[in-house]
């Protein structure tokens, strides 16, 4: 088969889309550091060889003959299976065998680096969103007391890891967790943020906080 402008597009859809699309399903769920655009396009082409691949008897016997032809309509379903679902459910499987400590120590001892998907621990804890008491230690000496919450939010930008703490409280020496009237929540940019401490809440703590 030649190569020309032609069919340069079903080129590109199958050995790019597909490994577009899995990458797109592993960085929306984990944060990856980021790559130049021709590793991008490596992978892209890595991952949409490996789904290929794993499809090429189906796909080496569907183009034998006339089957294409004559069972048109499932061929056409299959190539959408191949180039858009397979992807997707490719990037949630190794997403779950990811975190198995078993498939980490196996690939390690064939000698493969195996690589977390979440780059900083910034990103690993605040990607859970679990509700917490925040006390955020300001760089000229300060404290804020808040809640970390659903409505709360970390930034992901390396540059500027700001952060929205949905509610903030005011200690004293019978509450420590007393919350300020009116509350409407604090942002806080990175470059005032010393340390930040985290402190586990009950479900009765939460029921009590309004």
């Amino acid at each position: 088969m030649s190569f020309d402008s032609g069919n340069a597009v079903d080129y590109a859809i199958l050995f790019l889309v597909p490994g577009f699309i899995m990458s797109s399903v592993l960085g929306m769920l984990f944060r990856r550091r980021s790559r130049s655009a021709s590793e991008q396009t490596l992978q892209y082409l890595t991952f949409s060889c490996v789904n290929l691949g794993l499809w090429s008897g189906f796909i080496f016997f569907m183009i034998q003959g006339d089957r294409v032809d004559r069972h048109a309509v499932f061929a056409s379903l299959l190539v959408f299976i191949i180039v858009f679902v397979s992807p997707v459910g490719l990037g949630l499987l190794t997403l779950s065998l990811s975190q198995k400590v078993v498939v980490r120590r196996l690939l390690s001892a064939f000698g493969f680096k195996v690589e977390r998907f979440i780059p900083t621990a910034w990103d690993y804890k605040f990607q859970k969103g679990e509700p917490e008491w925040v006390i955020v230690r300001l760089k000229d000496g300060s404290s804020v007391y808040g809640l970390w919450a659903e409505m709360s939010f970390a930034g992901d930008d390396p540059n500027e890891r700001d952060i929205f703490i949905e509610a903030v409280f005011r200690p004293d020496n019978d509450n420590p967790w007393k919350p300020v009237v009116d509350t409407g929540g604090i942002l806080i940019k990175s470059s005032e943020i010393g340390t930040i401490e985290f402190r586990r809440i009950n479900m009765e703590d939460m029921n009590n906080v309004s």
